[in-house]
């Protein structure tokens, strides 16, 4: 009669662990280099997504919007107000900081202003977004109003 076996051996347990760490020695590495990517895209889509909405409203508010970088470690969204005057009339709706982008760093002339019209036309201009590994992705805001991740 034979006899069950309810249980694992000690070589069988080892042989499970030593395959484990094989596979965790190869993932981690690409883990890592995987969540700087994220972050990349996320802080260049973010910044996309900012952008867009300043533009939708100023077009449907009749009004001047910006969004203004006074330097590489922020950027804020600004209601120019009912006289189109952006340099009076300063009602900030939003400021991101870059370095909720942990290892991610901004890029451009600073300070700069994309500064939206009615008409949705804005003034040219590229902000630049680097990862540790010197990864980039620009988002790049054209005359026309057109706002493009490249």
């Amino acid at each position: 009669m034979l006899k069950r076996n309810n249980g694992f051996t000690l070589v069988e347990m080892i042989v499970v662990i030593a395959i484990m760490a094989i596979v965790s020695a190869i993932a981690v590495p690409n883990f890592y280099s995987y969540a700087a990517g994220m972050k990349l895209r996320s802080a260049s889509r973010d910044l996309f997504s900012t952008l867009q909405n300043t533009r939708m409203n100023a077009i449907s508010k009749n009004t001047r919007w910006t969004v203004e970088f006074p330097s590489s470690s922020s950027y804020r969204v600004v209601d120019c107000g009912p006289d189109n005057d952006c340099s009076v009339n300063n009602v900030y709706h939003s400021t991101t900081n870059i370095s909720q982008y942990s290892g991610i760093t901004a890029s451009g002339v600073f300070p700069i202003t994309f500064e939206f019209t009615s008409e949705g036309t804005c003034n040219a201009g590229t902000i630049t977004f680097t990862d540790p590994k010197h990864k980039t992705l620009r988002v790049d805001v054209s005359p026309s109003g057109r706002i493009r991740i490249l």
